[in-house]
């Protein structure tokens, strides 16, 4: 019985050890269930306020999509956006008070509370402030699909340079190569006979892009070169991106130089309708004279002037050939009817334009020369000159250094109704009636499509999640062209600094 009893002790030792053993073991698999269950609500919770961000954003879009002071650059609306509380209303949030989140969270256990801020890059580094709390409009960019080679060679060869790229050259070609109707290559560039040897072969496009990230599978392109040292893609030139080979990228050059690479200032999604601003066709002065005259006669009053109207009529009863001219900017004489030289330019017939300046707003609006044919299929690869950055801005035809400072400096103190249309450059005096009636042709004011990045994230928990959508307003729907879920890229935005100012980038 003695030798029983020691025999029996260790085994319910044992026992007990196994069973402490598998209660531990129990617990900490509920306790880790339970935690990966609270994060995963967190998580779904942050994307809810991001998407709510993004429906902020839309409504937002539907009151303005043409007011460009709206949606650009609008902290009080799209900074800190509380979506949901259980210590206060939107009313009472003291963020939007005016106390600083920051400050809030260092004080101690802040109350529950979800959030989501709509952030950029602000690429005109004006007073050197580099974000702005707003959307990008896609017309900021140059259409990859349409614009001339000579455009994608002006405004990527400077950007390969500063990515101290050997063969800027080759790679323009290389795009080139993928997006024209030919199987002939040109210098450095590709077609079917090299895309045909990789490890998988693929076919070269011969047409137009799909996404600007398609650039990754041409011949040459990479992430460093598509994103250049903002491998984070928050526009600010962190520590990382700034020191060389000492840590990821290795390939920045520690300049204390942001390059952004070639991405920002790319699209494939612009086009719009040729309307006005209420969304009515144009008047298409090159379409049959009866049909224009009944155009203008509907017009309301005030939309334009009865000056306006008369000399267009007096230009349709003299058989004038509006195909002649290419942007109604051109209808206007100004001080150019009196420059000799410049006034042997203008067309004999608008050589005595009356129009004046108080004019051409309305006649940028309402009217259009553009072939009927092409204003059917919309207008593709126009110009944003209200958002769009020098190195775009520098692509349009006949626009000139001093003029991109002008149009950069000026728009930011304009307000929104003189911003509404492309007569502004010329209305404030930006530019002079020359220039204008060059650049005219390749510009807008408005913009269907939208570049947003929204991140949703919370005062109480330290979770953020980040995505980016392309959207299409259509009328007053908003379409999804594009999305990608950024999360992986952290955060990166200094959304809590309120005195974050950086470099200059390029």
């Amino acid at each position: 019985m003695i030798r029983r009893r020691g025999f029996i002790l260790p085994v319910v030792l044992v026992l007990i050890g196994l069973l402490a053993v598998m209660a531990g073991g129990f617990a900490f698999f509920t306790k880790a269930e339970t935690m990966g269950a609270i994060a995963a609500a967190n998580s779904r919770q942050a994307r809810l306020a991001a998407e709510s961000g993004l429906e902020v954003l839309i409504s937002m879009l539907r009151a303005g999509r043409d007011d460009v002071t709206l949606w650009l650059n609008n902290p009080d609306r799209l900074r800190h956006g509380l979506v949901h509380s259980d210590a206060y209303s939107r009313e009472e949030d003291p963020v939007r008070a005016g106390e600083s989140r920051a400050a809030l969270l260092e004080e101690g256990q802040p109350a529950v509370a979800w959030r989501f801020v709509v952030v950029a890059a602000n690429l005109d580094d004006v007073n050197g402030e580099t974000i702005r709390y707003g959307i990008t409009p896609e017309t900021s960019k140059l259409n990859i699909n349409v614009a001339t080679d000579a455009q994608i060679e002006q405004l990527l060869a400077p950007i390969l340079a500063g990515l101290e790229i050997e063969n800027p050259q080759q790679l323009i070609n290389a795009l080139l190569d993928w997006r024209d109707a030919d199987e002939d290559p040109r210098d450095g560039g590709a077609e079917n006979d090299y895309y045909n040897t990789l490890e998988p072969p693929y076919m070269v496009k011969n047409g137009p892009l799909d996404t600007v990230e398609e650039i990754l599978i041409i011949k040459g392109f990479n992430a460093a070169i598509l994103y250049g040292e903002d491998v984070n893609r928050n526009g600010i030139l962190d520590a990382n991106e700034d020191d060389g080979e000492d840590s990821f990228p290795e390939y920045d050059n520690g300049d204390g130089i942001l390059n952004h690479g070639i991405a920002p200032f790319l699209t494939v999604w612009t086009r719009e309708p040729d309307t006005s601003l209420d969304n009515q066709p144009r008047i298409n002065l090159t379409g049959d004279g009866n049909v224009v005259q009944a155009q203008l006669a509907a017009l309301e009053e005030g939309e334009l002037s009865p000056e306006a109207i008369e000399f267009i009529q007096s230009l349709i009863g003299q058989n004038f050939n509006f195909s002649q001219i290419r942007s109604p900017a051109e209808l206007y004489a100004g001080e150019e009817a009196d420059e000799e030289g410049a006034a042997s330019a203008i067309p004999a017939a608008l050589r005595n334009s009356p129009l004046t300046l108080e004019d051409m707003p309305g006649i940028m609006d309402r009217c259009s020369v553009v072939p009927a044919q092409q204003a059917a299929q919309g207008l593709n690869g126009l110009i944003n000159i209200n958002s769009a950055p020098r190195q775009v801005l520098a692509v349009i035809p006949g626009m000139t250094a001093e003029a991109i400072e002008l149009i950069i400096g000026t728009r930011r103190t304009l307000d929104s109704e003189t911003l509404r249309t492309t007569a502004w450059p010329l209305t404030t005096g930006t530019l002079d009636a020359a220039t204008f009636k060059q650049v005219a042709p390749f510009i807008t004011t408005k913009s269907y499509q939208f570049h947003v990045e929204v991140i949703g994230y919370a005062d109480h928990v330290k979770l953020m999640r980040r995505f980016e959508w392309i959207i299409e307003m259509v009328g007053p729907l908003a379409q999804v062209k594009y999305y990608r879920d950024l999360t992986r890229l952290g955060a990166a935005w200094p959304i809590d600094d309120d005195n974050f100012l950086i470099t200059a980038g390029r």
